[in-house]
């Protein structure tokens, strides 16, 4: 995992584009708003960690991490996006339980939230396994919602 860099901008387009990527999240971000996240993650706008995932071997950037504040204002939530070149490799889970533990244990949040749709079982089961717990369902942009937490250890 590494910042975001200028030269990530393509991977960064592809990435938000991608119907696959984008199937639970509103589908793909328009070209101008893409521009705008992008610029916006190179400043690091987006909360407590952003993060480029490259694979160990090339260095090439396969998925994004960012730890940003939650949609209800008082707490911190983990979201990630993936390559679908890059599924069911392990990647996501050890890349979101590396940056669970930074933030929980490197910064003074102490609990970390993330939502995501019924719908996407890979990501429940994802979150699932590291750890988290489901504290509420609701809806969200037109779809049941799951939001789960983790905390830091007593």
């Amino acid at each position: 995992m590494r910042p975001v860099e200028p030269d990530d901008a393509l991977f960064f387009d592809r990435l938000l584009g991608n119907e696959e990527v984008r199937k639970y999240l509103g589908g793909p971000v328009p070209k101008s708003d893409r521009d705008t996240r992008f610029r916006a993650y190179l400043r690091g706008a987006a909360g407590i960690g952003i993060w480029i995932v490259c694979t160990f071997d090339r260095q090439a950037a396969i998925g994004l991490i960012v730890l940003s504040p939650h949609k209800d204002g008082a707490h911190y939530e983990i979201s990630y996006e993936f390559h679908p070149d890059h599924w069911r490799k392990g990647f996501a889970f050890d890349a979101t339980s590396r940056a669970l533990v930074h933030a929980l244990s490197d910064t003074p949040v102490t609990e970390i939230l993330a939502e995501t749709q019924s719908a996407n079982h890979a990501s429940v089961r994802l979150l699932q396994k590291l750890g988290m717990v489901e504290i509420q369902r609701q809806e969200r942009f037109g779809a049941e919602q799951i939001i789960m937490t983790t905390r830091q250890p007593s």
